[in-house]
């Protein structure tokens, strides 16, 4: 699904998924050798963990306005489980769910906002260098959200309250230190008017080379094809076409690269510089081109995890324009940036404290904004 970064309740949820996926990342041959070993001094092969946090914060433009921003202190709790069984006989399985409530104390348009996600993902490795994956992602999201890449600018921002299911099918071939991936993933995202539901398919290839301690650089590329249910295609002018119905084409190619920098994988880094071409089936008012690059850097050891991220998506847009006087076409350029800082207290608390910030630069003045969230807080976990 090709959208903009949320805001700050979205940045944990994504570095937790994230956390999944390197767990079900091919390390499933190497494990399984071992299972002898573990059959053998009795070690459980399910295994789990829970946590459940609370925090205060301040977000100063929780509307992500233009002009009068209105900011308002806030209370987030929020719970995640992950379950996961240990590779035997090639078979591996990972499930994470994770949840948050955000309840703004002095904020009239907006009292509260959820995000909820949950991912599945079963994995088998054949033993000659063959692995395939089966996932299914779900996402529940009720949230002030940025989605003017592909909306006319009257339905820019506002507040999104949907629901997002996507199931997904890789096989992956090892070569040595080199890998070949293909995938396949459906999204049917249902959501709430004014904005519409869609069907949206394509197919990912990807490669890459591993080196080191975790290190990697990979190179993809996927199309996906999104048809609305309801809405239609509009003219060059940005007026609706009668009897019509509208479909985006997108092509994302991708490179990355990870790099571990010491033995005990404490530090790593993670660069990835991007292009996206989005072409809609009508007059081309929804076309543009997006450049992204995002820098991620973090440091985890037996007590500190600190994560910092910058990313910058910039969009440029062939047929719209600023309005009917002003023939400019219309571009946009969007900044985030993260910092979060966790601290393990004992064996089952720790402490953690964040600062976000989304800053939107746009030639449609009222497309404009920034918005900065500061937050800390506790989390128990188990």
């Amino acid at each position: 699904m090709k959208r903009q970064q949320p805001s700050q309740v979205w940045h944990r949820t994504i570095s937790l998924c994230g956390l999944v996926v390197l767990l079900a990342s091919g390390r499933g041959a190497a494990a399984d050798k071992v299972l002898p070993d573990l059959d053998k001094f009795k070690i459980p092969l399910w295994n789990y963990s829970t946590s459940l946090r609370g925090g205060f914060g301040y977000k100063d433009n929780v509307l992500l306005s233009h002009t009068n921003a209105q900011g308002s202190s806030f209370w987030m709790s929020g719970a995640e489980v992950m379950v996961f069984r240990l590779p035997s006989h090639g078979w591996q399985f990972n499930f994470f769910a994770d949840a948050n409530d955000v309840r703004y104390f002095n904020s009239p348009a907006v009292k509260n906002e959820q995000v909820a996600l949950a991912v599945a993902q079963l994995s088998k490795e054949f033993g000659t260098g063959w692995k395939t994956t089966l996932g299914l992602n779900y996402l529940f999201q009720n949230q002030v959200f940025d989605n003017s890449a592909d909306y006319t600018n009257q339905t820019s921002v506002g507040q999104i309250v949907g629901h997002t299911l996507t199931p997904r099918w890789a096989l992956r071939k090892t070569i040595g230190a080199f890998w070949l991936e293909g995938e396949l993933s459906g999204t049917r995202q249902w959501l709430a008017s004014p904005l519409d539901s869609y069907w949206q398919v394509g197919p990912r290839l990807a490669t890459g080379y591993g080196w080191g301690h975790g290190s990697e650089l990979a190179l993809s590329y996927q199309y996906q094809r999104l048809d609305y249910d309801t809405r239609g295609q509009v003219n060059q002018a940005g007026a609706a076409v009668t009897n019509t119905a509208l479909a985006l084409n997108t092509h994302l190619v991708e490179l990355s690269l990870t790099q571990v920098w010491d033995a005990k994988r404490r530090w790593r880094s993670i660069t990835c510089l991007g292009y996206e071409a989005s072409l809609d089936n009508g007059s081309g008012y929804y076309n543009y081109d997006n450049f992204h690059l995002s820098q991620t850097v973090r440091f985890r050891d037996d007590r500190w995890e600190i994560t910092a991220k910058t990313r910058v998506n910039y969009y440029g847009y062939s047929t719209q324009t600023v309005s009917p006087i002003d023939t400019t076409f219309r571009n946009k350029t969007m900044i985030n940036v993260l910092l979060r800082v966790e601290r393990k207290l004992t064996k089952h608390l720790l402490v953690y404290a964040s600062y976000s910030w989304d800053r939107a630069i746009s030639n449609l003045e009222f497309d404009d904004y920034a918005a900065g969230t500061v937050m800390g807080g506790l989390a128990l976990a188990f």
